[in-house]
């Protein structure tokens, strides 16, 4: 009579627990490397680290719940910042000023942070949108979660213009190179700069940005922009830091201005909420 034993059939069953549950741990340290890599390396120092202390505006317009902006969290920080009401077509606005598509070419990289910047602003005129450029330092930080998509994006945002019959010059910066054009506007210049796509008025801007934080005298250690920056994590869509001078509340003038060029004519203006 052949005698069988469950033995062997207890101990397969239980290197294969042993063996699924080790997989299934590993699979998780590895999960939890990734978003450690993908929050730490790829996510770069704020804005605010790199910018210097004498901002007169800085709006943050799309603190989001996830990595990618919502745009009707976007709506609604235009709303709250600069009283603005986006057209149907913005979107499409928007695309066209930039000659890509929003959906494959901007969507795949952008990250939850954007900013808007005004420095040194002097309003002379009444077309405070030209003044802007001509008398003031603007800036537009587009945060990247990808940034070898962001370069790709880049790339095919110079080619458009450099089809549009605009020349580039180059200037290497630290680790970017900084992409200055010849058409007066805050897009003329731009670059990739501590994981940002940076676009500015001014190529002077990016050169600075491009020397890194952990400078003195940045945005970021003032008490006053310490204390707006717990702000930013709060329900509101948008939050808005000024300097407290007349110089800003034009500054915020002629930034609602030229959004409402690059949105659209259609662009309802309100008074922004306080």
């Amino acid at each position: 009579m052949i005698k069988t034993s469950t033995i062997p059939r207890e101990r397969g069953l239980g290197y294969a627990f042993a063996g699924g549950l080790a997989i299934t741990l590993i699979a998780t340290l590895i999960g939890a490397m990734f978003v450690y890599w993908f929050t730490t390396v790829q996510r770069g120092p704020a804005p605010a680290e790199l910018l210097p202390a004498d901002v007169q505006l800085y709006a943050s317009l799309s603190p989001t719940l996830s990595d990618v902006p919502e745009q009707p969290r976007i709506e609604r920080a235009l709303s709250e910042v600069f009283g603005l009401t986006m057209p149907a077509d913005a979107a499409a606005n928007v695309a066209a000023v930039l000659g890509v598509k929003l959906d494959s070419d901007v969507i795949t990289w952008i990250g939850s942070d954007i900013a808007v910047v005004v420095r040194d602003f002097t309003p002379v005129t009444n077309d405070v949108a030209t003044d802007l450029v001509e008398n003031g330092e603007v800036l537009v930080f587009l945060a990247s979660r990808n940034d070898p998509l962001a370069k790709i994006f880049l790339d095919k945002y110079l080619e458009v213009r450099r089809n549009r019959g605009e020349t580039f010059t180059e200037q290497r910066a630290g680790n970017a190179t900084i992409y200055i054009g010849e058409i007066a506007s805050p897009l003329r210049a731009v670059g990739l700069i501590e994981h940002y796509i940076v676009f500015s008025n001014r190529p002077e801007a990016l050169l600075d940005l491009a020397a890194g934080p952990d400078r003195p005298n940045r945005l970021a250690s003032l008490p006053t922009f310490q204390q707006f920056r717990e702000t930013i994590a709060t329900v509101r869509s948008g939050t808005l830091y000024t300097d407290g001078s007349p110089a800003a509340e034009a500054a915020r003038a002629a930034v609602r201005a030229w959004l409402v060029k690059v949105l659209g004519e259609g662009s309802a203006i309100h008074r922004p909420s306080q």
